[in-house]
């Protein structure tokens, strides 16, 4: 694992994917270390993750280290003149306050990377209830008005995503009366969008906010609705919905 995230973090230090077993003892251990890698000089790269001091709450959609797969906006130079955009086989987890994806380079000196969002097209995290494929909403969205990451819960000609966000409450700590709170509390929320070739409608768990967005299939989808009797506030069930419009 080391072997993979060193080889990874030799690209800010300017060094091709796969190059480590090239260079010194010496280059190894200042790649390891973070030194010189304050800035992210290939732009993909930091050190650390970003500190939030007095800030408290929820920061992750999986505050657990999963092994997941990293796909690159753009592809990054190997070895022998090839290029690649992803990264596989090393252990994930998303910061949606700070829109960085952290990876575990080291587990005994606790020795995280990241990877800012921006640099990002998809990536994939691999939980109990299986392998889930998060994308750049940024990058499906011509408008230019969605950021961060969505959780893809159906796929095709209309793609459903679930969309994460931070809902942040400024401290209220009154020192008259000792009350309140003195950190900035952070909550993961969500929100539901279809995606299209031609953009990204945000939507709402019901049947009047789907159900128009299929009327080229209608009377496929209304049989389908009725037969099982679809809740439409069950996501799942929702996106079985769209995966059936996307068959037809």
């Amino acid at each position: 694992m080391l072997g993979k995230i060193l080889c990874i973090i030799g690209l800010s230090a300017g060094l091709p994917l796969g190059c480590l077993a090239q260079v010194s003892e010496a280059t190894k251990q200042s790649i390891v270390t973070g030194k010189g890698l304050n800035v992210p000089r290939s732009g993909v790269f930091w050190t650390t993750p970003t500190e939030n001091s007095g800030v408290v709450g929820d920061f992750y959609i999986d505050s657990l280290w999963r092994k997941g797969h990293v796909k690159l906006m753009k592809p990054v130079a190997q070895v022998g003149g090839l290029e690649s955009d992803s990264i596989a086989g090393i252990d994930i987890r998303y910061n949606v306050l700070n829109d960085e994806l952290e990876l575990l380079a080291d587990v005994a000196k606790k020795d995280i990377r990241v990877i800012r969002g921006s640099q990002l097209k998809s990536f994939k995290s691999n939980g109990d209830l299986g392998t889930v494929e998060y994308i750049n909403l940024a990058d499906h969205d011509p408008k230019g008005e969605l950021k961060g990451f969505g959780a893809v819960l159906a796929s095709g000609k209309l793609t459903l995503v679930k969309a994460f966000k931070t809902k942040i409450t400024k401290p209220n700590y009154n020192p008259g009366f000792g009350t309140g709170e003195k950190n900035t509390i952070v909550r993961i929320s969500s929100d539901y969008y279809l995606l299209t070739p031609s953009g990204a409608e945000k939507v709402s768990l019901s049947k009047k906010s789907f159900l128009p967005l299929m009327s080229d299939k209608k009377v496929a989808v209304e049989q389908y609705t009725k037969e099982r009797n679809l809740d439409f506030k069950d996501e799942t069930q929702v996106a079985a919905l769209v995966q059936f419009y996307n068959s037809k």
